[in-house]
């Protein structure tokens, strides 16, 4: 205890200064960087709003370090099962935190991590049980966002030139309504995408997409019920997870995943949800979960010669209702999904077995790819059992699932080693049938969906300095079968290197390599039988995040790109040039994100993502491709203490283009411009 001391002193002295000369991180750009991390790799935008929100609602109610548990923790989802696990030890092995910096003695935790946690954990006494007045007694939270391009496409114009067109105005609306208590949770989301009708009884309710929640929790017995909209996450994502999940990222946290079980849908994502009732019970170290689900999804109905049947040439997934065709497309035919699952929990094991069946009220007419085995199913009966077990400070885990109506196989299996108190090694090992279903599942994959991929990965993590992590993995994958363009098996490999160092508490430092190799078909191949080729994508990112002041945060990016194949030997290059610049004034409730990116890419296969600051419950990682420059100016503003506005406008300028788009997205120019508003009000 006496060394313990002596090492707190040095803490509290050394970051004494670090608390003078700036103050408390804002959450929301801490929310920003750990986003980043994990959607690096990622080549799409994803609605991240659940998981941003549930962070955001922390950082307002921060965890008791001296308190908390487990479960607890591992809604912190950035924190890997070792950290929350080390951290679980520290506290019960020295007793009561007597700060945040002592975190940095946690073994698996350093300066990096302690700046991440430090929004949302402080060391307080133990609190008080939670009573019936907490059970009522909460927040709401009420946000509506508006949203509209400058700049005409052309399903907006000339409608009567063209017989396919967007019936809807190009603003896009969003509201949601949010009422949260100790034990008790309320939700209500609205949406309308742009070009979709608004309130011309198109749709009964006059938005295009209306869902909504409610949820009671720890109450006797019944740890979790879940009314209305909602998700799922089981095992490591096998056999049932319809919610949003992490891939490969430096960090590798998405590795080994920590299913909520039955979670609301409250994001305006709107597909793969269930609508229904979601239960969850505890038995002392046993949980029992069961779901079920009706409703109708979106789905391109054809003509039969049975007029009582209904058969469908294709599932839309896009959640856009803008043309006659789609809206024709909207809730016409009935899906049912019921599952449960089981766990138990003993000592350092965990064992679940999750069970699911889905049918889909319709016969399949989907015009099968010759590559195909089999076609989508419309009934299926998925089982599946997934463990956890931790053997002194190193976890196992692994699920196996199969489709029982097809025998077909897919099972997982990893683990995460501590082989000292600053080395890390994780590994995970996979095998998915050629034509396992993917539909509701979410396991680590390569390809799209849990299906007809091998891989293993390496990951390994250094804790290599006081502030200087280094990050990275290799994944060695093939394909045994033929997919989407490549009509041959294929093989792979993705390699990730990150040094990240905080040099100060005004500087920090992330460098990043990734290389990738995949094949595909030879496009320009004049011969019969479509030969394959190596693809392969090299980038180089540096990050700089640099406080001048303590009001002020800046952050460069430099990204490098290399793409080539084996008929495109000398390459094409791209870069990426990007300054952000973040602002929080203290005397004004005044907050200002900017950024201005120069790109130049020679083509879309050597394209830069780059994730960008935008308002809550929205995200943007735009594709910088061919040359040109983006702008994006926001302003948050504090109108009273519980309500402020958001503005938000982004700017792209391409300087070779005559048109950006195609279709009915076309806009004729070389600028595409979006101005953003949104509303919230918290009482």
């Amino acid at each position: 205890m006496l060394i313990r001391s002596y090492i707190l002193v040095i803490l509290f002295a050394l970051n004494a200064f670090n608390a003078y000369a700036q103050d408390a991180q804002d959450p929301r750009q801490v929310i920003a960087d750990i986003v980043e991390d994990l959607v690096s790799q990622s080549e799409s935008e994803q609605d991240y709003s659940e998981l941003v929100e549930e962070l955001l609602y922390i950082a307002e109610n921060p965890i008791n370090l001296n308190s908390t548990n487990h479960s607890e923790l591992k809604k912190l989802f950035f924190l890997s099962e070792f950290q929350i696990q080390s951290l679980i030890d520290y506290i019960d092995s020295t007793g009561k935190i007597l700060s945040i910096y002592e975190l940095q003695l946690v073994p698996g935790l350093d300066l990096v991590d302690v700046k991440h946690l430090e929004p949302f954990v402080y060391a307080g006494d133990l609190v008080q049980h939670v009573t019936n007045q907490d059970f009522i007694q909460g927040k709401h939270e009420f946000a509506t966002r508006l949203k509209t391009l400058l700049e005409i496409p052309k399903g907006y114009s000339n409608k009567s030139s063209i017989t396919n067109y967007y019936l809807g105005s190009k603003l896009a609306l969003y509201s949601r309504y949010r009422y949260r208590a100790s034990n008790l949770q309320v939700g209500l989301t609205a949406e309308k995408d742009a070009g979709e009708p608004f309130f011309d009884g198109t749709f009964q309710s006059g938005f295009d997409y209306l869902s909504g929640y409610a949820m009671v929790n720890d109450i006797g017995r019944l740890k979790k019920c879940v009314i209305g909209d909602y998700r799922a996450e089981f095992g490591q994502g096998l056999t049932f997870w319809n919610s949003l999940s992490f891939g490969k990222s430096a960090s590798l946290t998405g590795l080994h995943k920590r299913g909520r079980g039955i979670i609301p849908h409250s994001s305006a994502y709107e597909s793969l949800f269930l609508r229904g009732v979601g239960l969850t019970f505890n038995f002392k170290k046993i949980d029992i979960s069961v779901f079920s689900s009706y409703r109708k999804i979106d789905a391109n109905i054809a003509d039969t010669i049975d007029d009582v049947a209904i058969a469908f040439t294709s599932l839309p997934e896009s959640g856009y209702h803008r043309t006659y065709t789609e809206i024709q497309n909207r809730h016409t035919t009935p899906e049912f999904v019921v599952g449960s699952n089981v766990t138990l929990s003993y000592r350092r094991l965990k064992v679940g077995s999750t069970f699911f069946y889905n049918r889909i009220f319709a016969e399949n007419l989907i015009k099968r790819p010759f590559y195909s085995l089999e076609p989508l199913a419309t009934e299926r009966l998925v089982c599946g059992i997934n463990a956890d077990y931790y053997y002194r400070q190193h976890l196992f885990y692994g699920e196996v699932g199969v489709n029982v109506l097809t025998r077909n196989v897919a099972l997982l299996a990893g683990g995460e080693l501590k082989l000292s108190n600053r080395l890390f090694f994780s590994v995970l090992g996979r095998s998915y049938s050629p034509s396992y279903e993917a539909r509701y599942t979410a396991a680590l994959a390569e390809g799209s969906g849990a299906a007809n991929e091998n891989g293993l990965l390496f990951g390994l993590k250094i804790l290599a300095g006081k502030g200087w992590q280094l990050l990275g993995y290799v994944d060695l994958f093939q394909f045994p079968w033929m997919r989407y363009g490549v009509y041959a098996p294929s093989v792979g490999r993705d390699l990730l290197l990150q040094s990240e160092n905080v040099i100060n508490p005004y500087f920090r430092f992330v460098f990043r390599y990734r290389y990738k190799q995949r094949q595909g078909n030879e496009s320009i191949s004049s011969l019969q039988v479509m030969p394959v080729m190596n693809q392969i994508s090299q980038s180089l990112r540096m990050q700089l995040f640099y406080q001048p002041m303590n009001w002020m945060n800046l952050k460069s990016v430099v990204e490098l790109s290399n793409y080539k194949t084996d008929s495109l030997l000398s390459g094409e290059y791209g870069f990426m040039i990007a300054q952000d610049i973040n602002i929080n004034l203290s005397k004004t409730p005044l907050s200002i994100r900017m950024r201005f990116a120069i790109f130049d890419t020679e083509s879309w296969s050597s394209r830069i993502y780059s994730y960008e600051n935008d308002m809550l419950y929205s995200f943007t990682v735009p594709a910088y491709y061919s040359n040109g420059t983006r702008f994006m100016l926001m302003f948050k503003y504090g109108l009273t203490k519980n309500a402020d506005i958001w503005l938000r406008f982004a700017q792209s300028y391409y300087k070779n283009m005559d048109v950006i788009g195609s279709g009915l997205d076309a806009i004729e120019g070389n600028t595409r411009s979006e101005v953003k508003c949104m509303l919230r009000f918290r009482f």
